[in-house]
């Protein structure tokens, strides 16, 4: 009788095979990996992924596991369906069985410890949190306490130089963990869908650009000066042309054989949504992830299909993108970062996969230094992985060269698009102090009137006090409001609004119009223009971004080119308890309890720096240097955040800590991406009666599918508004299962969401709204 592999009838030879075909498949699909892995370790791994697959599954053969696997056969061929129950009752992990194989198989040291880690890790256990499962069984018991742990305690991250080697171990060990598990899934889908007609499994297609314009604008002409350089900096005009000049860039670095495939790293998810849609038209597949990426990956599964066009399922299209695995990813900085921890298995391949990439980061917020510090973190790793990288802003300072020479990457310059950079490109005028629209009435009566206008409030709450002022029965023209507290499918909504109201199309047919009001994620997500601005004062690089909505498109319905755009800045005001109007520095500084709102230093020299008058790119440049005239000091804070993520990096090296995250977190329990509070997920616009209605909780078989269900509604909001927002009962509290485990989630009553406002509790502000 043949062994299985599997309940529903794979045998082991054959699913043994089948991961080894698998492995030569990536293998043969990614030639770099082959070439890198010699170069940085001098091990042959096509030689040491094959043993990998040969061994992963060989415990299988151990006599209880086939007892129990032959047993949920037998009940598949009854009943129609494969379960697993005595498997999981076996009482035997089959991949801590293949070490006791390797062990007695083992001749001349093959296969070596770095096939042990890979096969001991394919399922994900190799870590603190299943140490009881190692220690529990004598034959398994040495592998954790004389191989696995001693390995580990090598590098120790109190010794500065042990960083250096945990990054160039990961690499050395993580690669053969991340091959053999993506070959052992694309196996199993494989099998699992052999009866059907469609692919199992997502292509490994190779990376292609195609430069789609007749001819190359100024920063794209710079692109060879640079492009052979292991680290650049690049400076350039909002809608100077810097994606496709990044994509030149790209090209090279993947034909000149440095990488094989491009990741893109954006600020935030927002921003990352918006280059993902721009440039999958002249990019080969590309791939989206961050925390919320799922509904955008099903939205495009679906357009895909009604446009009668094949398309990959959503599902296997984001795992891919989460791993690094297509040949262009979009994801966030936060992601990058969140990977170096490596307290997920997951981590190892994003790791492995990001060695392989070359990485542009766009638009970091410099203004955040809590972010920045990260960065150089991240810029060490990449450093040390012989990564190619290219950093560009429209907005970067001087001291930038000397910030990012702390990771060791020198950049020799930075390089800069100086075509129009004289050119004035808006006006600038203080309209003053202002707690209410009704501060501001003369300027919001022009759009009340038809002149198209953007606004861009600060907080959510100033915002939704905008759109209010609106609301009057003489508004002849659309108003959007566009913030982070609408659900997924409704900010698609509003872009779309957006973009119909204020996108090229309008500008260039002769129909722009409408109030555009927006929040941080309308300065680089919409594709959106006017000549006329409304902005809270933010930080000075913050404001470039802002005023490149400005006359934006070229290609108007007026022909006027050149347009100079008028930007009216606004300072934010707020009326204590007490009764006492102040400056409102929201959300550009820190919140303190008791206090209130504390303006940033940066916020504070942007205020006395943006005078009224005419501004071209060159003054916005000064400007900034002036902002950021050297590197700021770490204040503790920061230095114990930053130290938290090398100290992971190292300590989790190979084996994963007991406190694992969670798939679509953006940070550790010791570490954070971002100096923001915390933040709790409400749910709103979804169906109460499925939720509420009597008898047993609503039940998800599994993790995955709750989040499908979860992310059209789920909204981030800070704990404070949460609490507020529960003790008001404006939320109902709901229980569930997932994976028959109790869970609690909170749902927004009807009245305070809806598709054109968003999630809102109160008419007014709340007093720590951001």
């Amino acid at each position: 009788m043949e062994l299985l592999a599997k309940p529903d009838g794979t045998t082991l030879a054959d699913h043994t095979q089948h991961v080894r075909d698998e492995t030569a498949h990536v293998l043969a699909a990614r030639p770099f990996l082959i070439y890198k892995y010699a170069v940085r370790t001098g091990h042959n791994l096509l030689a040491l992924a094959d043993a990998c697959a040969r061994w992963h599954d060989s415990g299988k053969a151990h006599p209880a596991w086939q007892q129990a696997c032959r047993q949920d056969f037998e009940q598949a061929q009854r009943t129609g369906k494969v379960q697993g129950l005595h498997l999981q009752k076996s009482g035997v992990r089959h991949e801590f069985a293949s070490l006791v194989k390797m062990r007695k198989a083992a001749r001349n040291e093959w296969p070596p410890k770095l096939t042990y880690v890979a096969v001991a890790a394919h399922h994900g256990k190799l870590g603190f949190r299943y140490q009881k499962r190692w220690a529990d069984d004598p034959a398994f018991k040495p592998f954790w306490y004389e191989r696995f742990l001693p390995l580990s305690a090598e590098l120790r991250p109190d010794r500065p130089a042990d960083f250096d080697q945990a990054i160039a171990r990961r690499y050395e060990y993580g690669g053969l963990r991340a091959v053999l598990r993506l070959a052992d899934h694309r196996a199993s889908a494989r099998e699992a869908h052999r009866s059907m007609a469609t692919p199992a499994v997502p292509q490994l297609s190779a990376f292609h650009y195609k430069f789609p314009w007749v001819s190359q604008t100024g920063v794209q002409t710079l692109i060879p000066h640079f492009w052979d350089e292991p680290f650049a900096l690049l400076r350039a005009p909002t809608g100077a042309g810097k994606t496709d000049a990044a994509l030149l860039w790209a090209r090279r670095q993947i034909t000149t054989g440095r990488a094989d495939r491009l990741v893109w790293a954006m600020p935030t998810r927002f921003t990352a949504n918006a280059l993902y849609i721009s440039t999958t038209e002249n990019l080969s597949s590309t791939g989206l992830y961050h925390s919320s990426a799922w509904f955008v990956a099903q939205q495009r599964e679906q357009e895909q299909r009604g446009q009668g066009l094949p398309a990959a399922a959503w599902k296997q299209e984001l795992d891919y993108a989460r791993l690094l695995e297509t040949p262009t990813t979009v994801t966030t900085i936060d992601q990058l970062c969140l990977a170096l921890t490596a307290t997920r298995e997951d981590h190892h391949a994003t790791f492995w996969n990001l060695a392989h990439a070359c990485v542009v980061i766009d638009e970091a917020d410099f203004y955040d230094d809590f972010t920045q510090r990260n960065m150089v973190v991240l810029l060490r790793v990449l450093r040390l992985l012989g990564v190619p990288v290219l950093l560009m802003s429209a907005t970067l300072p001087a001291s930038a060269l000397e910030l990012y020479a702390l990771s060791g990457l020198r950049a020799t310059k930075i390089w800069e698009d100086q075509t129009d950079y004289d050119r004035t490109r808006f006006g600038l005028h203080r309209a003053g102090p202002a707690e209410y629209p009704t501060d501001i009435t003369v300027l919001l009566e022009r759009g009340l009137n038809g002149e198209p206008l953007i606004i861009y409030a600060n907080t959510v709450g100033r915002a939704q006090a905008y759109w209010d002022w609106f609301q009057r029965p003489d508004m002849k023209h659309p108003v959007v409001l566009y913030h982070s507290r609408f659900t997924e499918p409704d900010k698609k909504e509003v872009e779309g609004r957006l973009l119909a109201m204020l996108g090229p199309k309008a500008w260039k047919n002769g129909n722009p119009t409408g109030i555009a009001i927006l929040t941080q994620i309308g300065e680089l997500s919409v594709n959106i223009s006017t000549d006329l601005m409304v902005a809270d004062l933010c930080p000075t690089d913050r404001l470039a971004q802002r005023a490149g909505r400005l006359s934006r498109f070229r290609d108007r319905f007026d022909k006027k080119q050149n347009v100079v755009g008028e930007l009216h800045l606004v300072t934010p005001q707020k009326t204590d308890k007490k009764g006492i109007t102040d400056f409102y520095p929201a959300p550009y500084g820190h919140y303190r309890q008791g206090q209130g709102w504390l303006s940033s230093a940066v916020l504070d020299q942007a205020d006395i720096q943006l005078a009224a008058g005419e501004y071209s790119a060159r003054r916005l440049v000064d400007l900034v240097n002036e902002l950021y005239p050297k590197v700021a000091e770490e204040t503790t804070e920061i230095w114990a955040n930053r130290r938290a993520l090398e100290t992971a990096a190292v300590a989790n090296w190979l084996l994963l800590p007991k406190a694992e995250t969670e798939q679509d977190d953006e940070e550790t329990h010791t570490w954070k991406s971002r100096d923001i509070g915390p933040q709790k997920v409400v749910y709103a616009s979804t169906n109460f009666s499925a939720l509420l209605g009597e008898g047993d909780p609503v039940g998800f078989a599994n993790s995955f599918a709750f989040r499908e269900w979860a992310l059209p509604h789920a909204i981030t909001i800070p704990v404070y508004d949460f609490r507020r927002a529960l003790e008001a009962g404006k939320l109902v509290e709901v229980v569930i299962h997932i994976s028959q485990e109790r869970e609690v989630i909170w749902i927004v009553k009807a009245e305070y969401y809806d598709g054109f406002q968003g999630l809102r509790f109160d008419k007014a502000p709340s007093p720590e709204d951001e």
